[in-house]
């Protein structure tokens, strides 16, 4: 996408944390700032700003006299995030109060989208950001909002997990539909809780993604 001038660190961000989950920056990376701030079309200087604040949140690695460098994809990462990402979620639906209910339906359209024939593993991946994105837009804490957003941004690396088979494209979209259910009848305890065990159960759905992966 084109870069404009404003807020140009932030936009410069965005973009590197678009090529981290496309793939066009693969793990293990070291990161050529001058080839990027070509591509991107902008100094060295909002480039290394981004980089650093993108350091500060774990998407890259800062090597000393090194620059940086795409860090590993790591079944611990997502392990220990995955939960966490599962209890902010469930924390939102809390604090959203009876005004959720109303979110169900376009929960189940977003839902009924996520395993159609013609997605590539990236578009399911857009496709389920996109249901939890909604899931959560209710969620009057900023403050909340701000640190699940931070914890989101480390998990779309592992977006290439989306290449599944039907039985596990059925099981998510089964979990979706028993959240926005609980949601639609105004049970948020339920919801907050069908959500942190539909986090969980991706762990071990992103572990066995990366074995395929990686087998060694």
């Amino acid at each position: 996408m084109p870069i404009q001038r404003v807020n140009l660190r932030e936009q410069v961000r965005e973009e590197l944390v678009a090529w981290l989950s496309d793939g066009r920056l693969k793990p293990g990376q070291r990161l050529e700032e001058e080839r990027l701030s070509q591509a991107m079309g902008v100094s060295r200087t909002p480039l290394r700003e981004a980089l650093s604040t993108l350091a500060s949140e774990g998407l890259v690695t800062a090597v000393p006299r090194r620059g940086f460098r795409v860090p590993k994809l790591s079944a611990d990462t997502a392990r220990d995030l995955l939960p966490m990402v599962g209890a902010l979620e469930g924390l939102a639906l809390r604090l959203s109060g009876p005004q959720s209910r109303t979110l169900a339906a376009g929960l189940d359209e977003i839902n009924a989208r996520l395993a159609l024939p013609h997605l590539t593993p990236r578009q399911r991946a857009d496709t389920d950001r996109r249901w939890h994105a909604l899931l959560v837009s209710r969620n009057p804490n900023v403050e909340l909002s701000a640190v699940l957003a931070r914890l989101l941004s480390r998990l779309q690396p592992y977006a290439g997990s989306w290449d599944r088979g039907a039985h596990e494209l059925e099981t998510a979209q089964a979990e979706h539909a028993e959240i926005a259910r609980h949601l639609g009848a105004g049970e948020l305890e339920a919801a907050a809780e069908a959500v942190l065990r539909h986090r969980v159960r991706e762990i071990a759905v992103v572990g066995s993604w990366m074995k395929r992966a990686d087998p060694a």
